[in-house]
């Protein structure tokens, strides 16, 4: 068993932190959406950390969909942070393609107006079986759109857009003449500045 020192010791260090209250981007509200332990802000900056969608829309539809944060500042005991990406559960896009349904992956590298790099991983499901040409053109054609339509907005306007419900209808409309697409899955999102380091990945945020 430990000795009464050795608890003691332990109990002090554990005195020793401040609880400190994490806060989403300025785009996002910048509402509190949680609050780590820890011995200072210095060791609170970077930390990355995961927040259900639907805690931050109200939208509970959105329950298997996490948004990935970094804590980039602290003021105080207040910290702020940005946006890394997000992701859809594994369990969620499984449940989505069904058997006797063609799955189609996509994804496009898209800057946006003030200097952010975006990767958006894109799940089409078919109702059948699709050629080879049909495919790559239902490829094409999802990512021309992305491309055209993120490219004109801002960082904050480009994560409402994708975490959003318009986003699934204005795919399905841009790839109506090729395929009538009854289901289409925004699966994740990765985000860094341009000229900037990568991002880790979005897996890597430590669950509150």
């Amino acid at each position: 068993m430990p000795s009464e020192r050795s608890q003691k010791k332990g109990k002090d260090k554990w005195k020793e932190k401040t609880w400190y209250t994490i806060l989403l981007p300025d785009f996002f509200g910048s509402k509190e959406v949680g609050s780590s332990p820890a011995s200072g802000p210095e060791s609170m900056v970077g930390r990355r950390i995961e927040v259900p969608v639907s805690d931050v829309t109200g939208n509970f539809k959105k329950g298997t969909s996490r948004l990935v944060l970094k804590v980039k500042s602290c003021e105080g005991s207040n910290c702020r942070t940005e946006l890394v990406g997000h992701y859809v559960s594994d369990d969620s896009i499984r449940r989505m393609v069904r058997r006797r349904k063609e799955r189609i992956d996509s994804y496009v590298r898209v800057a946006t107006v003030d200097n952010h790099s975006i990767v958006i991983k894109v799940v089409i499901v078919a109702d059948q079986k699709l050629t080879s040409a049909r495919r790559a053109d239902l490829r094409m054609s999802v990512e021309r759109f992305l491309t055209d339509r993120i490219s004109k907005l801002s960082i904050g306007d480009a994560a409402l857009f994708l975490i959003g419900d318009e986003i699934y209808n204005e795919i399905q409309a841009s790839v109506r003449n090729i395929y009538p697409v009854k289901k289409v899955e925004i699966r994740k999102s990765e985000i860094s500045l341009l000229n900037g380091s990568p991002s880790a990945p979005v897996e890597e945020a430590i669950t509150q």
